[in-house]
């Protein structure tokens, strides 16, 4: 990197600091709060308000919009009652409907995607920090779906996975939804009294209607606007200690020669929480990261697999690693089928307005190239955030590996999130790595991010310096040498027509130039997405990319029918010039419940293109110009804790620069059951290419949490 490149990078990012006395200005707009009943008396969690202690507890009404027509009072309205005791929060929906035969619910799966469907939101800001905050989401069938919503509202992390119980009924009147949340889910401050900042959300299926009970309708996710929950007395949360132990067998009915046919296994997670607000993780030869994860997913693809997080030794502090340059990816760390951790330990928590996370992990990779030389390695991370201000955070990241084959990696840095106005945030950030193989020249990465969002829109635009030796193989930057920006405009207006009750807009830029100050990519998209009602939308997209010389137009034309999550049909066709060729090729995709247990997942496509360019650096050596995969998926789910899986594909994803080739057969059948709170059975067999040819294992392990 030029000396006047490194000096615009850090330019980019000092200049953004001053700001952090001009920002997080308090809302101005007034909050009203909440404050719980304990209770002593037990709740049974049925979906019914069948307990007579539900009526000592004050009922919030009066909820308001926050999508279509923001702000006026929600024509259905939501009653609810919050209690509590010792170890649980209690909270009871009650959802008004003037027609409930029209409520929709299908999800049973834990986990789902549960937008479309009725549903309601618990979200709880235990640091009372306004940036963070846990949410618990449910239908009228009991589903449980949870997370965190991370930087007031910018990021949500899905891979946290909270111990709760939920239950709903459809009356009359409408329905209800019953819950119980342990404190053990979560850190809070330490206090013979505290305070939660508390958000509850509704969606009404059939008006797409988003309300909640601020008395504005501010967005849910606006964590620095929550109202708060307050009188929670002599709380307790997690226990002292916790270990998880388990064991596992791995059987080979096919695998290249170097793999034993029968390896049996063990390990544990342990806890121990000092405090409410600090936890220290132990684990040893944690196992099964990919089962619920990777497997549910379309894995013939020419996207690199950056895949949701199980473990559970690395979940608790994912937030922390959110950043404009990912620096920090943990399932980097042991991602192939037989890669191995011997064991780590990890610190996490908050005081005062620091969250810190100290994490060391031993483990060993498989080449993956067929031999038995396996490598070392040794991975740590630390990360400080530091609150500003209302909702702002400057934030400190250090990263080493080290592993005997290739030597050291280090990458440091300092990133910032800065909020200026109410939905408007800056984040700045500056990296340096030193690596033994790339050497620490040439090495810095900067970038600078301006974002606005809010319920039914976004536009962010982003300006990026990485050079060509940046190296940091725990965190993920898959294009170097490069100088660029990019623009992005998302709106969603809902013109309130009968043949056009919701329009979806997307607008993108790509540009970039490498340090020799040569342009390298130009790319522009566009996207517009109408419905011509609510089940009914047409799908229309345009590219063009000027990349390495070569001008790619490619326009993709189709329809989605009934567009949610448990029911749709999409199908698109494009067509246009690929990398100096015409192509062409079709989409096809198919997600369909039968009843509320069974669901079928079915995708396929192929690609054509011609006078494609051989052993070039953007299309790799196969040449083909040939893609195409077929996938196929039933799932069926007993109840929310136990379902059964099977899923099958086929297919050849030609090779792309910075991606890898993919051909072969994928089989495996899933059988799962959540048998009580943090323990799990699995049972699964797999059947999928692995070195060049094709691995069936049968696997199966059984946790048990004390």
């Amino acid at each position: 990197m030029k000396p006047s490149t490194c000096a615009w990078g850090a330019a980019l990012f000092v200049a953004c600091l001053p700001a952090l006395a001009f920002a997080d200005s308090p809302p101005d707009k007034q909050h009203y709060n909440y404050k719980a009943t304990f209770t002593a008396e037990p709740i049974t969690i049925d979906g019914k308000p069948d307990e007579a202690v539900w009526q000592t507890a004050t009922e919030v009404s009066g909820w308001y919009l926050t999508r279509i027509n923001y702000g006026k009072p929600a024509p259905d309205d939501t009653k609810v009652r919050i209690l509590y005791d010792k170890h649980n929060l209690y909270v009871l929906f009650h959802c008004l409907d003037k027609d409930p035969s029209k409520i929709t619910a299908y999800s049973v799966q834990n986990d789902s995607f549960l937008h479309q469907e009725d549903n309601v939101t618990v979200m709880l800001d235990t640091f009372k920090d306004h940036r963070n905050a846990y949410y618990f989401w449910t239908n009228p069938l009991g589903v449980r779906t949870d997370g965190r919503i991370v930087a007031d509202g910018e990021a949500f992390t899905t891979s946290w996975v909270g111990e709760w119980e939920t239950m709903g009924s459809v009356t009359d009147t409408g329905w209800y939804s019953e819950m119980r949340i342990p404190f053990a889910n979560f850190q809070f401050p330490e206090g013979e009294e505290v305070t939660f900042g508390l958000m509850l959300d509704r969606e009404q299926a059939r008006t797409q209607e988003w309300s909640n009970w601020t008395p504005d309708g501010v967005n849910s996710a606006k964590v620095s606007r929550f109202p708060h929950l307050e009188g929670l007395k002599n709380i307790q949360g997690r226990r002292s200690w916790s270990v998880t132990p388990y064991v596992a067998t791995d059987f080979a009915l096919k695998t290249t020669e170097s793999r034993k046919m029968l390896r049996p296994n063990a390990g544990l997670d342990a806890r121990i929480d000092p405090t409410p607000w600090a936890a220290l993780k132990l684990t040893v030869n944690p196992d099964f990261s990919d089962v619920e994860a990777d497997q549910d997913r379309l894995l013939l693809d020419t996207d690199e697999p950056l895949l949701p997080e199980r473990r559970p030794f690395f979940v608790e502090s994912e937030h922390l690693f959110l950043a404009p340059i990912k620096i920090f990816t943990s399932r980097r760390i042991a991602m192939k089928p037989h890669d191995r951790i011997w064991g780590g330990g990890q610190l996490t928590g908050k005081v005062g307005g620091l969250g810190f996370a100290l994490l060391d992990v031993q483990h060993e990779d498989d080449p993956g190239d067929g031999t038995t030389i396996k490598e070392n390695l040794n991975s740590g991370v630390l990360r400080l955030q530091h609150d500003i201000g209302k909702r702002s955070a400057i934030n400190l990241i250090g990263v080493s590996r080290y592993g005997d084959k290739y030597g050291w990696f280090r990458t440091a840095g300092l990133d910032a999130n800065i909020h200026i106005w109410e939905e408007v945030f800056i984040q700045a950030q500056a990296l340096k790595s030193w690596s033994d193989a790339a050497g620490s020249k040439n090495s810095e990465a900067y970038k600078l991010a301006i974002h606005r969002f809010d319920t039914n829109s976004e536009f962010w635009v982003h300006l990026e310096d990485i050079g060509e030796r940046y190296a940091n193989p725990l965190g993920y930057t898959p294009v170097l040498d490069k100088q660029g920006w990019n623009t992005h405009l998302y709106l969603t207006p809902f013109p309130g027509l009968r043949f056009l009750p919701q329009v979806n807009l997307t607008w993108d830029t790509l540009w970039r130039r490498n340090h020799e100050k040569v342009r390298t990519r130009l790319r522009q998209r566009v996207n517009v997405t109408p419905y011509l009602h609510h089940n009914f939308a047409l799908y229309a997209d345009y590219v063009y990319d000027n990349n390495e010389g070569f001008k790619d137009r490619v326009a993709t034309g189709g329809f989605i029918l009934f567009p949610n999550d448990w029911q749709s049909l999409t199908l698109t066709a494009f067509t246009g010039r690929f990398l100096g060729g015409p192509t062409r090729g079709i989409n096809a995709a198919l997600n369909y419940k039968l009843g509320n247990r069974l669901q079928a997942r079915l995708s396929a496509f192929y690609t054509e293109s011609e006078d494609v360019p051989t052993h070039s650096e953007l299309y790799g050596t196969s040449g083909t110009g040939h893609s195409y995969s077929g996938y196929a998926q039933l799932r069926y789910q007993f109840n929310p804790n136990l379902y059964t899986r099977i899923t099958f594909q086929q297919g050849a994803v030609s090779e792309l620069a910075d991606y890898s080739n993919v051909k072969g057969t994928l089989l495996d059948a899933v059988f799962g059951w959540h048998y009580r709170p943090w323990s799990d059975l699995f049972l699964v067999y797999s059947d999928q290419p692995f070195n060049g040819s094709q691995e069936r294992r049968i696997l199966s392990k059984i946790s048990f949490t004390y």
